[in-house]
């Protein structure tokens, strides 16, 4: 992960989280988070390995790394439901949360780094977590009814003008119920929203291999796939690959009959290189959806590695503060506004 951040943050970012930072040591099996936790500070891993674990049972499912950021819920409106604890000797960097939440307000080029930043580090994991679990079926069997979050409320973030470069660039597409929008193994070259109806996003329980994936008769393998998640209007899918440039690890087909909004990804690019603030923005509502989608995945191992019985599922249906449901609110608003200009029927 270290290289993602030394590949995303200018020298002046490197410079301020160094500076406003405090280096804190750990020793082994000391735990860091634990679920729940109400956090004040932003942890940035420097030197050895953290383990996550499921909290019932202490059995370890995920390893963290040099370069991997820690605690950024309270971003994001998610919590830990997971214990990470030093697997090895370990430094960590605590950032106070009101120095950095002055800093984004403050500096929009640190923003956009930042906010892409983490959502690039959060999307690896993800995507590790899908590619490298070792018994799919397993992860499928704790699955719940509804991974993903409703994600209007991301559209509080943008400006109206934000919505109407989108508009203007790009063009609704109808997807049929059971026709797949993004295979398994392939790029994603455009970024899409989902307007109407609800997608469904697929894995498999055998190893993932893109070539494979990709290359594969596609009509084959239309029963090998189990839902793991569901997207619903608001969503982004395929945002992680879209992120990082990376085949799909997963295929997201529609569950019904649903519409997208879709913007090529050059456009795209462009727009995010010419406008910083814009950009800012945007990479803070990725880095909000991929951070939901990661606590999802997070609670589904986590459920997994216990055991643990389906009706003591833990949830993130934890209730907002103001300003978060401000951001829904508005969100809310500025999604319907945009199904009247393109004529799409909420």
């Amino acid at each position: 992960m270290s290289d993602i951040l030394l590949r995303e943050l200018s020298n002046a970012d490197i410079d301020w989280m160094v500076t406003t930072g405090v280096r804190q040591q750990l020793s082994v099996e000391t735990p860091l988070i634990l679920p729940g936790d109400t956090l004040d500070v932003l942890y940035l891993l420097l030197e050895g390995q953290l383990a996550m674990s499921a909290p019932c049972s202490g059995r370890e499912f995920a390893q963290l790394n040099r370069g991997d950021i820690l605690g950024a819920g309270w971003l994001f409106s998610t919590e830990p439901v997971s214990v990470i604890s030093a697997k090895s000797e370990a430094v960590v960097l605590s950032i106070p949360k009101a120095a950095l939440l002055q800093k984004l307000k403050t500096d929009v080029s640190f923003a956009s780094h930042f906010y892409r930043a983490i959502a690039l580090i959060m999307s690896e994991r993800i995507r590790h977590q899908f590619e490298a679990v070792s018994d799919r079926s397993e992860l499928l069997r704790y699955r719940s009814g509804q991974m993903v979050k409703e994600a209007l409320f991301v559209f509080g973030e943008l400006h109206d003008s934000d919505m109407d470069w989108m508009l203007r660039t790009g063009k609704v597409e109808r997807i049929a119920a059971n026709d797949v929008l993004l295979h398994m193994g392939r790029p994603v070259d455009a970024l899409y929203t989902v307007l109407d109806g609800q997608l469904t996003i697929a894995t498999t329980d055998t190893p993932y291999d893109p070539f494979s994936g990709c290359t594969h008769v596609l009509s084959s393998q239309s029963q090998a796939f189990s839902p793991l998640a569901f997207i619903s209007r608001g969503g982004l899918p395929g945002v992680i690959s879209f992120l990082d440039f990376k085949p799909l690890p997963v295929r997201i087909y529609a569950s019904r009959e649903s519409k997208v909004l879709s913007i090529p990804r050059q456009q795209m690019v462009i727009k995010l290189q010419e406008d910083l603030s814009f950009a800012a923005r945007f990479y803070r509502v990725i880095a909000t959806q991929t951070a939901h989608l990661l606590a999802s995945v997070t609670a589904t191992e986590c459920r997994s590695a216990s055991a643990a019985d389906s009706n003591n599922d833990p949830t993130f249906d934890d209730e907002l503060d103001m300003e978060a449901l401000q951001r829904a609110s508005q969100g809310g608003k500025k999604f319907d506004w945009m199904l009247k200009r393109l004529r799409v029927e909420a």
